[in-house]
């Protein structure tokens, strides 16, 4: 994958009482997640700005949010 048009990065994220490498991959509406290597579901903001989980593993909340946050860092 060409990461100067879809870049990645990755983080360490707490998810079911395990810590798990988080990669998060810029799409042009969304972001591939994937923990562990493994695909686990898309994110993406809606028009207030909020983070959304658009697709994949039923994730709680709190993680959606915690992932949106991470990706915001990477831009500030």
């Amino acid at each position: 994958m060409d990461d100067t048009e879809h870049p990645v990065f990755g983080f360490g994220i707490e998810y079911a009482n395990e810590l798990v490498y988080c990669e998060a991959v810029m799409q042009n509406d969304h972001y591939e997640v994937l923990f562990n290597g493994v695909w686990i579901g898309t994110v993406a903001h809606t028009e207030n700005f909020e983070w959304i989980q658009a697709s994949g593993a039923i994730l709680p909340q709190s993680i959606v949010d915690e992932i949106g946050c991470r990706i915001e860092s990477q831009y500030k």
